[in-house]
């Protein structure tokens, strides 16, 4: 697994390419593929029955999901864990609602028809076609303290996850990353040969996510946790093969502490072109962006290396 090269920038498109198509559809992967993007993050759900989907809410989104009839879905409290995959596949996410809030951040999506919510294992056989030795899968475990019964048991999710990444053959291509750093606790102590990504978000507000990184955070799985230069030592003495900080959150002062604990750093999500040379001039490994192609061609432009 190549997770930096010195000088380089490594574009991941976030779930897919969600600026440019529907996100977490196999059609957005296939649309890196065609394009030489060889890496990408996308999020990892379990359905009623256990098998994992690929997915980012713990419950059905009405901004980006029809029901069979083809109508914007009105209840907002569907959970992923409560349906069946077979259910799950009654919904079509192949397109975006442009007049909700979400969806006018993403005014230029184009809409596919007949997308559904796919199985991981039909994303890796997707990506298994890709033969760049730069493929790099980061699987993001959607997991939570904060509210019971969205997902199985941190220990149960983690084994059903791995079971499909052996099945898989891309072992060495793939970095599990979860807010949830109790999931990468159990993929530490029972799966130590899975490389581990470890998110963090701490900003007060503004994303659904809230603040995660503090002391003994439930979220940071009781950790002690003072100072935020602290933060990629910690990461480097629970084995992490890389950081994934917020953009906001991080320093150039800071991606300079995590490399010299020899910890990749690839932030998330950066759509902007000035937040992406900033990010640059940082000196972070690697982008998550929802518009992939925009920022390979913004690298071609200032003569930025990119793999």
């Amino acid at each position: 697994m190549i997770l930096s090269k010195p000088n380089h920038i490594k574009i991941y498109g976030h779930r897919g390419a969600r600026g440019d198509l529907p996100e977490n559809t196999l059609e957005s992967f296939k649309y890196l593929f065609e394009n030489n993007i060889n890496a990408y993050e996308t999020d990892i759900l379990i359905s009623k029955d256990l098998v994992p989907v690929i997915t980012h809410d713990f419950r059905l989104d009405p901004s980006l999901t029809k029901d069979n009839e083809g109508n914007w879905i009105e209840d907002e409290n569907i959970k992923i864990f409560d349906l069946t995959y077979e259910e799950l596949l009654k919904f079509d996410v192949g397109s975006i609602n442009k007049l909700s809030r979400y969806g006018r951040r993403f005014v230029n999506q184009k809409p596919l028809e007949n997308q559904r919510i796919p199985k991981l294992s039909e994303l890796l056989d997707l990506s298994l076609k890709n033969k760049s030795e730069n493929l790099l899968i980061n699987l993001e475990i959607k997991s939570t303290p904060d509210e019971e019964n969205l997902t199985p048991a941190p220990e149960d999710t983690v084994k059903l996850i791995v079971d499909e990444i052996n099945l898989s053959n891309l072992k060495d291509k793939i970095i599990v990353s979860s807010f949830d750093w109790r999931t990468l606790t159990e993929i530490k102590n029972q799966y130590p040969e899975i490389s581990r990504a470890y998110l963090t978000y701490q900003q007060v507000r503004g994303m659904k996510i809230k603040k995660t990184i503090y002391n003994r955070s439930p979220w940071m799985s009781f950790l002690p946790f003072y100072e935020d230069h602290e933060l990629p030592k910690i990461i480097k003495s629970q084995g992490g093969k890389a950081w994934h900080p917020y953009r906001k959150d991080i320093t150039k002062e800071l991606v300079d502490i995590s490399h010299q604990e020899d910890l990749p750093v690839n932030v998330w999500t950066v759509n902007k072109e000035y937040d992406m040379l900033k990010m640059v001039e940082y000196g972070v490994d690697g982008i998550m962006t929802d518009y992939p192609l925009k920022l390979k061609e913004l690298c071609d432009k200032e003569n930025i290396k990119w793999f």
